[in-house]
Parts: C-alpha cells; structure tokens; sequence
C-alpha cells in the first residue's frame, strides 16, 4: 500500500475482497489494480448523522446515470469496543428478561437496536438503499462482511485512509447498471412465496421470531441465542470470541439462514445464524417490514456457476468499452473448483474487456421490471446470497 500511496496521485478506492477474476484467471490471493478512466465523483459520510448525510449525498447524484455504494455493513472494532457491546447486550437483555409481554420486549429492543446503529456497528443495507434511492439513478450497494473477520475489518480506503464505519458512494456518468439474483421469481402471497421457497431450498422448519428494528431476540420463543446452539449445536463464549477474533478466525458467514418475508412485495432476505455471544442478534437489515414467521433454510445455489454474470446488458458484443461485475462471494463456497465456470463463460462470450470482483452481497436500489425474489420492497433488492451487479462503462 506504501509502494502505490507514493506514486498514484489521483483519487483511488481501496478495499479487500474475497476473489477476483480477469482475463487470466480466477484469483483468491493478490492484489488487482484496476485504472479507470472513468466520468465519476466520490462522495463520502462523516461523523453526524449518517442518514442525514445519505440523503445530502443523494440530491448529489441526480446528475449522473449511476452509483456504487461501499461500506461495510457490519464492522469488527477493537477488542475493548467488543466490550462495550457485550455490556450494553447483557444491559439491555436484562431488561427485556424482565418484560411480561411483547409490547414491553419490542420498546427494548428498538432502544437497543437504535443504538446498534447510532455506533454503526451494523448499517442496514434497506435503509442506505432507500434514502440514497431517492436520487432517481440505480444505485449498486457492496455490503463488505468479512468471510473470517479480526478487528478493523472490513477495510475499505479512500485515498489510502481508512473510512472505517463511514460509506463511500461512486457516482458514475455514461454508464449501464444492472442486477440480478440466481433463485426462483418470488410469489403473490405470503403463502405462495413460502411454499416457492420450502421446494426450492433446504427447508430445516418454519418459525416465528420475535424481531424490533434491525435486531431478532426470540425463535420460536426461544432466546436466538438458545435457538442457534440448540438447532446447529454451535456456540462460543465470549472470551473464546476474541481469542478468535485476534487471530483472525472468526467468520461471519454461515449456511444456515433464517428466510423473512416481506409485507411488501412477498420477496425475502436471509439472515445468516452464525453463533455470536449475544443474548440479542442484530442484523444488517431493517426487519420492521418483514412477516414474524419465517423459515430457517439450509444453501442451495443454481446448477450454473455462470448464471451469475449473465445479464441482459451485458451481450457478448462491443457496445461497452468495459464490463465490471461484482458477484456473492458466497459462490466461492458453495461451487468451489466448479466457481471457474464463470471465468470460462466470460473468455468465451464476452468480447469487451471485464474484471470481476466477488464481494459479499451485492445489493441493489434498481427497477429491473423483473420479479426477483430478493426485491423486498419497491426497487430494492437484498438477499442475502446468490446475488450479482453489472456495470457496463460506455465511454473510457
């Protein structure tokens, strides 16, 4: 980083992903440099209010064709701050213990949740999209969460300094935008978009959870906590969390998830049931607008590797200058050796320069005209995984 900091006098971006690929291969170590010489501006939030600065940014972007939003969605800091989570986790679970009925529980769980993100320890990736959304313009989100995790990840840099808890917003100018996801269309009912999702994935069992703002506390009445060491047989103690967390070896990403519905468009998202040492489970999406009645799922991906990059703006012919795709990393995972499946679909069909990035992810504020699953409220689509962005960069 100190090699290029001395000799790139322009503005750059930096941040760790978990793979990328370009003409010669798929890598998952090294570092790609990519230069482009493209019509954008970066934006960047502060201290403050972070959505008030969001919708600033967004009366910004009126002016471009599209923009790309980096941050990460939920940040590791230090060993001392991971203290202070606990303490207000044991706090703030005290108090939801002592609650004799639901009203009670949810007015503390929205005081907790709020201060979750008021810390910006998780940032919902809905509400960024909704606010920044409002510019009128696709909006591509990259919610970094780090495959194994220590503290100070996920670093993202804007001119070699660290942005830690802030977003950095990419807007573009001559520009195609585009998503999608891998799954089935969702359904017209609650009911038809469970059973879509019961014969489509590996359906464990179906729950109800007890959830305020961006943070679950009960399944099936049962501390989420409980329920995770119970239903996985997977637990961790605190001090064994940040022995783990030093060394780099704790993961945030999981096979099981608990599928939620939305009230609004019948879509879903998924949350990841990693074991943590917290009475409470706070996420990096807004659960307001979802069903309490869920389903826990076990990972099933589409049989081709190569779904992921196929857009309908991205045809294999010249009218773009430059292809960039940002693809769920959790493909790594879930195809490993059969992941170059995308590479060779790109080599042989592609005719226009491209690098992809595999992130984890991608998310999108976007009107696709589709009926994906993941769209869970109006041009908002979030998953969890199976999920891709395209930009085609016309003018270079």
């Amino acid at each position: 980083m100190r090699f290029l900091k001395k000799r790139l006098k322009f503005e750059t971006i930096a941040f760790f992903a978990d793979a990328f690929g370009t003409r010669d291969g798929i890598f998952t170590n090294g570092m790609l440099l990519l230069l482009l010489r493209a019509n954008f501006k970066i934006f960047k939030t502060g201290k403050g209010n972070l959505y008030r600065q969001l919708s600033q940014i967004a009366e910004n972007l009126k002016e471009f064709d599209a923009a790309l939003a980096i941050y990460p969605a939920v940040y590791f800091p230090s060993r001392l701050k991971f203290l202070t989570i606990f303490f207000r986790d044991r706090f703030y679970w005290k108090r939801f213990s002592s609650c004799s009925d639901e009203a009670c529980k949810k007015s503390i769980l929205s005081k907790y949740s709020d201060w979750i993100k008021r810390e910006r320890i998780m940032i919902p990736v809905n509400t960024v999209l909704r606010v920044l959304g409002k510019a009128g313009i696709p909006i591509g989100s990259i919610n970094l969460v780090p495959l194994e995790a220590k503290p100070g990840m996920p670093a993202i840099y804007h001119n070699f300094k660290p942005i830690a808890q802030n977003i950095l917003v990419v807007a573009f100018k001559e520009v195609d935008f585009d998503f999608k996801d891998v799954f089935p269309e969702r359904g017209n009912s609650f009911e038809e978009t469970k059973k879509i999702l019961s014969s489509y994935f590996a359906l464990k069992e179906e729950v109800t959870v007890l959830k305020e703002g961006n943070v679950v506390a009960e399944v099936n009445g049962m501390p989420i906590r409980e329920y995770i060491k119970l239903r996985f047989n997977e637990w961790i103690e605190e001090s064994e969390f940040l022995e783990k967390l030093e060394r780099g070896e704790i993961s945030a990403i999981t096979p099981f998830g608990l599928a939620l519905i939305s009230k609004k468009t019948y879509g879903v998202s998924v949350i990841g049931l990693a074991p943590f040492p917290l009475n409470f489970y706070p996420f990096y999406l807004e659960l307001n607008d979802f069903y309490d009645e869920g389903l826990v799922l076990g990972e099933i991906f589409s049989e081709k590797p190569e779904d992921f990059i196929k857009f309908e703006k991205s045809p294999p012919d010249d009218s773009h200058r430059f292809l960039l795709f940002v693809v769920d990393s959790t493909t790594l995972l879930a195809y490993r050796g059969l992941v170059y499946g995308l590479y060779e679909y790109a080599i042989n069909n592609l005719r226009s320069d491209w690098v992809m990035f595999f992130t984890t992810l991608p998310s999108s504020f976007h009107n696709t005209n589709k009926r994906y699953i993941s769209e869970i409220d109006q041009n908002l689509h979030f998953f969890g995984s199976g999920t891709s962005l395209f930009l085609g960069f016309c003018n270079l």
